[in-house]
């Protein structure tokens, strides 16, 4: 186990942007600032693997790179570019800088690859290397857990600038040509977005700037629900802190030998990581997540079925007391099994068996369509995170931390050198074919279990109509029929009296594991996953497939968020009241 876990991809980013230019007379203060953020950040986090995500850039990047190597906090060096071009872009003591970073072994490097179809001769112009900047920046906004921005906290509006990536990842938008010169930002914490993204600003002065440095302060940003509308907070709000507890939480809870024992099915094969270098990593996390799931679904259906029991036998010792024989000993065995049953509520409702296991299958689906939106190259920025946040799932108890979870499988580039059309057929057969034969054959299974479950309970409901019948009709001559010193009155009583009781716990027992909703999600799945395969056999062209699958992926997305929320509220009360 120790070799995956290795392997996972789960690691809290804190990506880095900032000025070339920083204040010569600011750089002091602004490094002693950037430590106490990351030495702070370092701290929250006891089982979370940190990293600082850099572009190794003059200035901002090279200050903050050193910053952390001198408290030993790791660092992973991004470049835009291989790195033979990067360095065209630097000379002199920026040079010499990047050059021993870049050697330094304390730092991960990571090259941005080309684009498709281009080679290096192709970026030789300004205009050609933007585009490669541009990119760096959509992966910083993309993975980053938390942004650093060493910023003048000006807005200028320049791709690729400071101010660019800072409200780029605030707000999932560019800025507004034209209109987007200025922001505004408030004190109140209380008209925050409560699912905002948070920013570290160190207000940090440029040497190119129109006054010169004064003190430094540090102040964190979230959005405010519009784009150039931003909450500069004092202290990073509890709903950020409460996400981040959570997640490292999960960390420690994957770490552990918790449902290893159970068997979870992986979604990758070796080639995979021809397509994408995350590949294997969302797998690891996909096949723990699954097996966490189980091991709290186990634990949750075992807990109501032991309730469902119990619930029975204290419905049973009850009437056999009230109509059988009235012994001190069934008052005993009724008030045991009360007992019993308050401490294993109180048990359950410590561990959160029931909680966890939905916030785990939420997180093992997301991840299983993640895995194959990368594989495809269907996935657009934010996309997974987006829809997420717009069911408002992270307002649940346990789920809020699962959108930083996701924000952890975000690969360097979607492109490959992989054909899209290879890319789409192996996700065509692998994933839309594979869970339509799924769904089907789960639908039809617990189709008929179903029924059966209906067959028993109209026995049971005719059971209880004869008892009745009978006593209208044959009352005396149940009186003359005895079993040992039991009237054939006294027995059909108890048992109408057992029968409605024990129906009514299956019922109960029934709709907590939710097998009505559980048919639906299966026959809903296996629609969606059938029509997606139906399409895609109808296409001809890989960008079309693309569409089908990326459309599929929101569509499944949310199918499963639907069934956690459902779920959920059968234990918890709403938010609101929580």
């Amino acid at each position: 186990m120790g070799d995956e876990l290795a392997k996972s991809g789960f690691v809290f980013t804190i990506g880095l942007t900032g000025h070339r230019d920083i204040h010569s007379d600011a750089v002091s203060d602004v490094r002693a600032a950037l430590r106490n953020e990351l030495e702070a950040l370092r701290e929250r986090f006891s089982a979370l693997p940190v990293e600082l995500v850099t572009g190794l850039a003059d200035g901002a990047d090279t200050l903050a790179t050193e910053v952390a190597l001198e408290i030993g906090f790791p660092v992973r060096a991004v470049l835009p570019m291989p790195r033979a071009l990067y360095e065209t872009d630097f000379e002199g003591e920026a040079l010499a800088n990047l050059i021993r970073l870049l050697n330094d072994d304390r730092v991960t490097v990571q090259e941005l690859p080309l684009p498709t179809g281009s080679i290096d001769s192709d970026f030789k112009d300004a205009a050609s290397r933007d585009v490669c900047y541009a990119r760096l920046m959509d992966y910083l906004v993309r993975r980053s857990n938390v942004l650093i921005a060493l910023w003048d906290g000006e807005v200028t509006g320049l791709t690729g600038g400071s101010s660019d990536v800072v409200v780029r990842y605030l707000s999932g938008s560019k800025p507004r040509s034209g209109t987007a010169k200025t922001y505004e930002a408030i004190d109140n914490a209380e008209l925050s977005e409560d699912t905002s993204d948070l920013i570290i600003w160190i207000e940090t002065p440029r040497q190119s700037g129109k006054s010169g440095p004064g003190k430094i302060s540090t102040s964190y940003l979230v959005q405010a629900g519009a784009s150039g509308f931003i909450c500069r907070l004092q202290h990073i709000p509890d709903f950020v802190l409460e996400r981040w507890r959570e997640f490292d939480q999960f960390a420690f809870e994957r770490d552990t030998t918790t449902g290893t024992d159970l068997t979870a099915y992986p979604i990758s094969t070796p080639d995979d990581i021809k397509i994408s270098e995350v590949a294997s990593s969302i797998d690891v996390d996909f096949v723990r997540a699954d097996q966490l799931a189980l091991a709290n679904q186990r634990q949750s259906d075992r807990l109501f079925k032991l309730f469902g029991l119990m619930a029975a036998l204290m419905g049973l010792t009850f009437l056999l007391y009230a109509k059988i024989a009235a012994l001190k000993l069934f008052l005993i065995a009724y008030v045991a099994l009360f007992a019993g049953g308050f401490v294993l509520f109180a048990i359950g409702s410590r561990r959160g068996w029931f909680g966890r296991h939905l916030a785990f299958r939420a997180l093992a689906e997301a991840l299983r369509i993640r895995f194959f939106l990368v594989l495809s190259g269907a996935g657009t920025t934010g996309q997974t995170r987006r829809l997420l946040r717009l069911t408002s799932i992270e307002r649940f108890k346990g789920f809020g931390w699962i959108e930083d979870a996701i924000r952890c499988t975000e690969p360097l580039t979607y492109e490959s050198t992989v054909s899209t059309q290879e890319r789409v057929a192996a996700v065509s057969e692998r994933w839309v074919k594979d869970q339509a034969a799924y769904f089907s054959r789960k639908h039809h299974q617990l189709h008929g279990e179903h029924e059966r479950l209906e067959t028993v309970k109209k026995f049971l409901f005719l059971a209880a109509f004869v008892g009745a019948v009978s006593l209208l009709l044959f009352k005396k001559s149940l009186y003359d029929f005895h079993i040992s010193d039991l009237d054939g009155k006294t027995l059909v009583v108890f048992l109408m009296g057992l029968l409605p009781l024990w129906l009514a716990i299956w019922e109960i027992y029934q709709t907590k594991m939710a097998t009505r909703e559980l048919l639906w999600q299966y026959a809903n799945q296996g629609e969606l996953f059938e029509l997606a395969e139906r399409r895609l056999g109808a296409i001809s062209d890989p960008i079309h497939a693309q569409d089908v699958i990326s459309d599929l992926a929101e569509r499944s997305l949310m199918d499963v968020v639907q069934w956690s929320t459902h779920r959920y509220h059968r234990e918890h009360e709403p938010p609101s009241a929580g």
